[in-house]
């Protein structure tokens, strides 16, 4: 058992994720380019029943070739892939020495884990519940002892309990230009220092609460510390108590900041197939085993979007990330919770199923890259047969040269063209992608041989091309064709 504290500072590798979390944001440079919810999970003493994909309505041939991929190296850097589908456990794989007793450090997953943990002290009646308007309450009502700081600015009187809760509390903060170990870094300041509150709240103001999305560790701890002062419990023993040991998790570990809170950005460390009964318990709406373990309308309210991002980013809700989720021509709702390097707990409710990935890759692209393949090639697919893809079509000169031209998308542009019988899609400082054609309107490029973008050509009755719109993971973008001269 290890749901002990430790305090530790894990420097420029130990890094959150603002930009990874936003899975697309390589691709786009690259390219310039809850319905139904689930079954009761079967678990026993705190082990799921197993399952074959075949059990549950899984193309098992695409889940053979992911766990054959993974193991033979595909992925580098992936560590655990776990699968539940309609409440059974299809995949419990480890890859590159670890094994299913490894807790595993989480990142930013944390900010999920504490945002549930709020949810219960609300439940318990340790703060006001979201019908007696908790999410309205402001930061002068929640912390009076910082009243002067906080009313120095009129906007500062205006952030509510929810600009906190889904990053758009307006406060300057930079969390993405120094490392984890520079103290220009404003998460280390929070993280090192005797006040971190103190030094969120008196961050000046850049923008009107509510407005605009800036991801902050920061405002994290601001959470940790509305459950220690509400509860009068650290937030790690008030997580185990109703939150861990009612889902039969003990083996964890959760560090804490300077001052001893316990740390919400990203100190969680978990074992995989213990981050999937996180996931499950939100697709279940807040249930396991019959028991009511956080409300429904705490779900509800965490696992939708309550900021739109723009481009290719992932939606935010409270502490969850949400969003459309594009592969092959289709799309599918998930919320999930995400952490830099590669760690994500996926939720589809249309599908009854949540994904665990864990990796460590930190200082590159790969992890989130990895993540896009493995959901778009073996996952999705395997549950939506509609996204497998048929194989590539011959289309002659003639028909493929309407499509070549000049695309935009807001300052964006996209050349394409036809060259030995092929359409090739160029960018700036970006690789050249080919196109291959799916149907007579249907394309798909491959990035660094991961991740398939689809390309689906706008063809008017009479045969114009009038633009495309590209599509993979969260990025959903509309492009127009440039007239030519």
């Amino acid at each position: 058992m290890m749901h002990s504290r430790i305090d530790r500072n894990e420097g420029a590798q130990v890094r959150h994720e603002q930009t990874a979390a936003r899975f697309g944001s390589v691709v786009v440079v690259l390219l310039a380019a809850v319905a139904c919810f689930g079954q009761e999970p079967r678990v026993a003493g705190g082990n799921w029943e197993r399952a074959s994909a075949a059990e549950v309505g899984l193309d098992a041939t695409l889940i053979e070739h992911l766990v054959r991929d993974a193991s033979g190296g595909t992925f580098s850097g992936l560590h655990a892939i776990v699968l539940v589908k309609d409440g059974k456990m299809v995949l419990d794989e480890y890859f590159a020495g670890y094994d299913s007793s490894r807790v595993h450090y989480t990142a930013s997953i944390s900010k999920s884990v504490a945002s549930i943990a709020l949810g219960i002290a609300m439940d318990q009646g340790y703060l006001d519940g979201i019908d007696e308007g908790i999410l309205d309450r402001s930061l002068v009502e929640l912390f009076p002892e910082y009243e002067s700081v906080l009313t120095a600015d009129p906007r500062k009187q205006r952030i509510l309990l929810r600009h906190v809760l889904s990053m758009s509390a307006g406060f300057e903060w930079d969390e993405s230009s120094y490392p984890y170990d520079d103290p220009r870094n404003d998460f280390v300041q929070t993280r090192t220092g005797d006040d971190p509150i103190g030094y969120v709240f008196e961050k000046p103001m850049v923008a009107e609460p509510g407005t605009e999305f800036n991801y902050s560790g920061g405002l994290s701890t601001v959470v940790s510390s509305i459950v220690e002062s509400s509860t009068g419990m650290p937030m790690d023993e008030f997580a185990e108590k109703n939150l861990f040991g009612p889902l039969g998790i003990t083996d964890y570990e959760w560090e804490h900041i300077e001052n001893g809170l316990a740390d919400a950005a990203g100190g969680v460390h978990m074992r995989p197939r213990d981050l999937a009964k996180l996931g499950y318990l939100f697709l279940n709406r807040g249930m396991w085993n019959r028991e009511r373990i956080v409300s429904e309308a705490w779900v509800r309210e965490s696992g939708k979007e309550h900021i739109v991002n723009e481009g290719n980013s992932p939606n935010y809700g409270l502490q969850w990330w949400c969003g459309d989720y594009h592969y092959a021509g289709q799309s599918s709702y998930t919320f999930f919770a995400s952490g830099h390097g590669g760690q994500k707990v996926f939720v589809f409710p249309e599908f009854d199923m949540v994904v665990v990935l864990l990796q460590q890759v930190f200082d590159n692209p790969m992890g989130e890259l990895n993540n896009m393949a493995i959901m778009t090639r073996y996952v999705l697919p395997s549950v939506n047969p509609a996204a497998v893809l048929s194989p590539a079509v011959e289309i002659d000169d003639a028909a493929l040269a309407k499509y070549a031209g000049e695309y935009v998308s807001g300052q964006q542009r996209v050349t394409i063209t036809l060259r030995d019988g092929k359409l090739y899609a160029d960018a700036q400082d970006t690789p050249t992608l080919e196109l291959v054609p799916l149907s007579a309107n249907h394309f798909y490029g491959t990035v660094l041989d991961l991740v398939d973008v689809h390309f689906l050509f706008d063809v008017s009755e009479d045969g114009k091309v009038d633009g495309f719109r590209s599509s993979y993971s969260f990025s959903d973008e509309q492009f127009s064709k440039v007239p030519s001269n």
